[in-house]
């Protein structure tokens, strides 16, 4: 029980400031490509919207391994 407790933190503590990171990041991008044409538009937001779940991945895959 304590075992996965503390994966359940070490989780927290990788995702949540990779996504914090990852937002400022892709807002920065975003602001620069975005503005030209609006399915271009749609179409950078929509891959900066799933680009942040591969790398996530393993972290979860990790910590559901030993869940089960």
């Amino acid at each position: 029980y304590k075992k996965m407790r503390w994966r359940h933190f070490l989780t927290s503590l990788l995702i949540v400031p990779y996504l914090l990171i990852y937002a400022v990041i892709a807002i920065l991008i975003i602001d620069q490509l975005t503005g030209w044409y609006w399915v271009i538009d749609t179409m950078i937001y929509l891959i900066f919207g799933f680009l942040w779940i591969p790398p996530t991945i393993p972290i979860v895959n990790w910590l559901a391994k030993k869940e089960s």
